[in-house]
């Protein structure tokens, strides 16, 4: 049997670390592409459906279920169901990339969030200073090009005050409960919205006479994109700090813009974009970066 030493285990953390922002990244420009002929909540709701289904291996868990996970993965559910229904409606009128960084902002917004919510530690100058660019930067991309602003952006910005409410009271509940219960609750969540909204509005598409391309693209996104990177960030946060997981994840725009530009798309951002997105990533780098030696080993890291 093949022994992995903690060295490698931490290098292979870091991989698929990346990895998992590339996934993310791709996201953006597919799912702008996808909605163009299929409804927004029938795809979503295909997709958590799809993810919830690769969870089937950790279908044991379910004998230990109880009603704090219940009630935990319902209400982040519903949370992120508010987050992703607004990132998909204004990925409509907004460019791919530009909604990569804009949504991540709420790297910026959390500290705020948690100070508020749960009363953590104040927020200190270096916080501020970043919400000063993001601020600048947004103005930059909100007005791009002619003096209207873009509805889609607007939306996209909601979209990063409900991520990173999210991301606050994830961070709370994947403390307290058995992690793959607490994420089949949230999926099974997801998809119940989903497809009730899809009912509610009486969206209509022929699922039978779906193409092979569009199957395999919700396979992708449900279990490559949404099941997999779940498995990749539980697994590789317990060989790097959050501190180093937090810059990684930084990627995740960057290859927002790379797949809906280059790669996947083909969107141009102009001058004016490119800046506002340089200040908003610059935001980002400011608020995950911790006063403290980042390259220290994960053992250290405690915050």
């Amino acid at each position: 049997m093949v022994t992995i030493s903690l060295s490698e285990k931490k290098t292979i953390a870091i991989i698929v670390l990346i990895i998992t922002s590339v996934l993310w990244g791709s996201t953006f420009i597919i799912t702008k592409t996808v909605t163009k002929e299929v409804p927004i909540f029938l795809y979503l709701g295909l997709r958590y459906l799809i993810a919830l289904i690769g969870f089937a291996p950790f279908f044991i868990h379910i004998r230990n279920i109880n009603k704090k996970i219940i009630w935990m993965g319902i209400i982040s559910g519903i949370i992120y169901y508010f987050a992703i229904t607004f990132q998909t409606i204004g990925l409509q009128t907004t460019s791919a990339g530009k909604a990569g960084f804009i949504t991540g902002l709420n790297c910026v917004m959390v500290p705020f969030l948690a100070w508020i919510i749960f009363k953590k530690k104040e927020v200190n100058v270096r916080i501020w200073i970043a919400v000063a660019l993001s601020v600048v930067g947004m103005g930059f991309l909100l007005l791009e090009g002619n003096a209207q602003v873009i509805i889609g952006d607007i939306l996209v910005l909601i979209c990063a005050v409900f991520c990173a409410i999210f991301i606050v009271f994830n961070d709370k509940y994947v403390r307290m409960v058995d992690v793959y219960l607490y994420s089949m609750i949230q999926l099974a969540t997801l998809a119940l919205l989903c497809f009730g909204s899809s009912l509610l509005i009486n969206e209509s598409y022929e699922l039978m006479s779906a193409n092979i391309s569009f199957w395999l693209i919700m396979v992708y996104m449900g279990l490559i994109v949404t099941t997999l990177t779940f498995l990749f960030q539980n697994w590789g946060q317990q060989y790097q700090g959050p501190s180093q997981t937090a810059i990684i994840f930084t990627l995740e725009p960057v290859f927002a813009v790379i797949f809906a530009s280059y790669l996947l798309g083909n969107e141009v951002l102009s001058l004016q974009a490119w800046i506002g997105c340089g200040l908003i990533f610059i935001a980002i780098i400011i608020t995950v970066l911790k006063n403290k030696d980042l390259n220290s080993s994960y053992e250290d890291s405690s915050d």
